[in-house]
């Protein structure tokens, strides 16, 4: 039956059924950094022809606090993400694409999971344990001056990114692409769904299957660098540059399924000591990809923090992708 469906494939010209070695479409999306322009990485290849459809949902849960001087953040809660994502192929070598995330703060249902989650591999509850259940509660002040503060549910558009990818380099073994987005302040920043400024960003993707190939290891890299509009949450602080990196590694364990393992990393995003407020930022991320079809995949990841503070405490993301 299968050696069937891979004729079947190849005489109307589809791509075989193979693990997918792309990287996990991760990044941080603690309350006061997702609101900006930092890359998701796509691997080093831009789309060769036809459309992408993806519809990504992404929950991230806080339970993290800091003050220093007359800076002071309070996150508790959940940040969800349903995100729309479009990428199209427009000339040789050339890709363009489009995201549209609707964004809910709420009390959520992670809590008690991830207080017995961190018991089990003895991680730091950090105080949740005193903290009542799936409750929400985000605070920001600076100066005198409070920037966000809610207790009960919001919701609505995130910030729409624009993206666009170059093929520089592309064969079997190893490809690289250039890519960039504009992060357009379609958000609100009192409800950190947005920043309320234009962010733009600029990366090298690249993915390599020759080098870790005695181990059955394809590896993907990114780096790059952001510059920040003048967004409205510190306005004063907020720089405007920073960096942006990636690193991971996949596993093809059968013809259709893929694990995978990757660090992502930026650099301060606002210049305050407390790090809840756009700190740099390491998360680590664990998942598996499947091939479902020759053109429809499925991906499961989770993301911890690795840093203190600056990202969320878990994140779980599940994606459905089809190209055609």
């Amino acid at each position: 039956m299968y050696r069937a469906v891979l004729l079947v494939a190849v005489a109307v010209g589809l791509p075989a059924f193979g693990a997918d070695d792309s990287p996990l479409r991760i990044r941080n999306l603690a309350p006061a950094s997702g609101i900006y322009g930092e890359p998701r990485p796509l691997g080093g290849e831009v789309l060769s022809s036809g459309y992408e459809l993806t519809f990504n949902t992404e929950v991230a849960n806080n339970f993290t606090s800091d003050a220093s001087g007359q800076t002071l953040a309070f996150f508790d809660g959940e940040t969800t993400y349903f995100t729309y994502g479009f990428r199209q192929a427009v000339a040789d070598g050339f890709e363009w694409g489009i995201e549209v995330p609707w964004i809910t703060q709420y009390g959520g249902q992670l809590d008690h999971p991830i207080e017995k989650f961190h018991d089990v591999f003895n991680f730091p509850n950090n105080g949740r344990t005193h903290a009542k259940l799936n409750k929400i509660d985000y605070f920001i002040s600076n100066q005198n001056r409070v920037y966000v503060d809610f207790q009960d549910e919001k919701d609505g558009f995130g910030d729409v990114r624009v993206s666009g990818g170059y093929q520089l380099l592309r064969t079997p073994e190893r490809s690289l692409a250039l890519r960039a987005l504009v992060k357009l302040p379609t958000g609100d920043v009192a409800k950190l769904t947005g920043s309320n400024g234009t962010d733009v960003a600029s990366w090298l993707d690249y993915t390599d299957r020759e080098l870790l190939a005695r181990l059955h290891l394809s590896m993907t890299a990114a780096i790059g660098v952001m510059v920040l509009g003048d967004g409205d949450l510190l306005p004063k602080d907020q720089n405007r540059f920073a960096g942006y990196g990636h690193f991971g590694l996949s596993y093809p364990f059968s013809d259709a399924w893929s694990l995978k393992a990757q660090l992502d990393y930026h650099t301060q995003l606002i210049d305050t000591s407390v790090d809840q407020l756009g700190g740099a930022a390491l998360q680590g991320s664990f998942g598996a990809s499947w091939q479902v079809t020759p053109r429809f995949w499925s991906e499961l990841a989770m993301a911890e923090d690795l840093t203190s503070g600056s990202t969320s405490d878990v994140m779980v993301q599940f994606l459905l992708g089809t190209t055609f």
